[in-house]
């Protein structure tokens, strides 16, 4: 192999591993998330949370 081959080899080697740890990084970031927006008024009045092991009249 000679001098000219190596280099090459080893450029594509080394190109493909960074771009194989880019590619891993970029899977491994926190993905963006969409905040809601909250409404100054809301149309109704706000309820607790009840009891989830209690059947409720819309369970059917």
């Amino acid at each position: 192999m000679t001098r000219r081959k190596f280099i090459r080899k080893l450029i594509g080697a080394c190109s493909a591993s960074v771009m194989g740890v880019w590619w891993l990084m970029a899977k491994a970031s926190p993905r963006k998330f969409v905040r809601a927006v909250r409404l100054k008024k809301y149309p109704g009045s706000l309820r607790t949370l009840g009891d989830i092991s209690k059947q409720s009249k819309w369970s059917g």
